[in-house]
């Protein structure tokens, strides 16, 4: 039996008082003294075989620890229960100096999610972003498919021009030492591509096949691998092949070789993949804006204990990308006090943004069907040839994680919905290439 006494000594924090009977800590306290007699070894004594007295004595501070431990595991989920509390962090335990004349006693910290009063949605006003995919961004595409699909074929006997592919053997050498990297065998490159070394394209222009040529180059002052980083370097280079670009000779021709029946038929698929992108390109826009007023519109006072647990799982997410990516995470980034502000400020709105966006589904009463899951992974299936659809959708369902995102984000775009019924809205109309141009403007700032 235990007995609680709930005391709020701030918004959104709380401390429970918890008392159990002696009884029930008798109960655990004998538990656990048989778990530890089982395990005990003593000299003189056979495993299991230990007088309890004994026991109690030479493992006094053990058997209080795991009696305290088992106490406050097997009561905690009944005392938040009998509270009402819901923790929005793990609460902290806290034991008193002096234990009660009779039974046990441990205290909660409990911090749970703020309670606001959403502000009235119809006084937001915004602008709700229609990105449309038109004619122009189609023809775009195809523009585009046309000059980057291109067929090579031998060019015999002819010396190498802009736009050829060239295949080659090389050595690198600096102050005539080969160095680690700079070794290659049929080797493909592009003539005016770029993807070398700075004047490394320039030095097979006029090669022929078979024909054997020295490129001397210099490595760019920021190039990636220091140890070569500004350094002038000589390659010994081999031509095998030169080949000649031969573009789609129309539409028709293009869609083969992208797999499509015809021209009409690769032009109805990226106006597909067009539209779908315009119609989440305007999503991303009107959400970016409703969010923003939402927050203009009401104030979360968060809880610190909240706060500050958000910023240090971002921070230990940080350092996990980091090693997945083979970086050493580095300390002087963390301490860094604009890496800081940067981490807390996006725990603080993101936080802000949970706590409304909750309120607002409430009010909403915004629910996922498993008809919006299913729509969501057909959609999804699209970017896959047809016969993949059914494969992708089964491997979807078996990843747990993903389709709890899945369902988050399809909630989320309810609850933005429903925001942009109730706000005084002016709609804005952006074709797919102005709002291209935008996110590209956005982020060479």
């Amino acid at each position: 039996m235990i007995q609680t006494e709930v005391k709020t000594t701030g918004k959104s924090e709380h401390l429970v008082h918890v008392h159990v009977s002696q009884g029930d800590y008798d109960a655990v306290y004998a538990e656990q003294l048989q778990k530890i007699a089982a395990r005990a070894k003593l000299p003189g004594f056979r495993q299991g075989k230990m007088p309890p007295g004994l026991i109690e004595r030479q493992f006094a501070g053990k058997l209080l620890e795991e009696t305290t431990s088992e106490l406050v595991q097997r009561h905690y989920s009944e005392v938040l229960e009998s509270t009402g509390l819901k923790p929005a962090v793990q609460p902290e335990i806290e034991l008193p100096a002096v234990q009660p004349g009779s039974g046990f006693a441990f205290t909660l910290k409990v911090t749970t999610w703020p309670e606001i009063e959403l502000a009235d949605l119809g006084k937001l006003k915004f602008d709700e972003t229609e990105v449309t995919a038109g004619d122009a961004d189609v023809q775009s595409v195809v523009d585009r498919l046309m000059a980057s699909q291109v067929r090579y074929e031998p060019a015999e006997n002819r010396a190498a021009v802009q736009g050829d592919r060239v295949e080659m053997d090389f050595v690198g050498y600096i102050d005539d030492e080969a160095f680690e990297g700079g070794k290659g065998e049929n080797v493909a490159l592009v003539l005016g591509e770029g993807r070398f070394i700075p004047g490394f394209e320039d030095g097979l222009m006029g090669a022929k096949a078979g024909e054997q040529r020295q490129v001397e180059v210099s490595f760019p002052a920021d190039y990636q691998a220091e140890n070569l980083a500004g350094k002038p370097a000589r390659f010994e280079v081999t031509v095998r092949t030169v080949a000649a670009g031969v573009p789609p000779k129309d539409e028709d021709d293009l869609a083969t070789l992208v797999d499509f029946a015809d021209g009409a038929a690769l032009r109805a698929d990226i106006r597909r993949r067009l539209e779908a992108e315009a119609k989440d390109a305007g999503h991303a826009a009107t959400r970016q804006v409703a969010l923003d007023a939402l927050l203009a519109a009401n104030a979360v006072e968060l809880p610190e204990a909240l706060l500050r647990e958000d910023v240090r799982q971002t921070t230990l997410r940080v350092a996990k990308n980091m090693r997945q990516q083979g970086l050493q995470p580095d300390r002087a980034m963390f301490d860094d006090p604009a890496f800081q502000k940067e981490v807390r400020d996006r725990a603080e709105r993101g936080l802000k943004l949970s706590v409304l966006l909750q309120a607002v589904r409430e009010q909403a009463k915004a629910e996922v069907t498993d008809d919006d899951i299913e729509a969501e992974l057909d959609a999804q299936a699209q970017q896959y040839p047809e016969a993949q659809h059914e494969e992708f959708k089964r491997w979807m369902r078996g990843q747990p994680e993903r389709m709890q995102e899945l369902n988050e984000q399809l909630l989320e775009h309810k609850c933005i919905a429903y925001i942009v019924t109730k706000a005084k809205t002016k709609k804005q109309a952006k074709s797919l290439a102005d709002w291209q141009s935008e996110q590209d403007q956005g982020q060479e700032k």
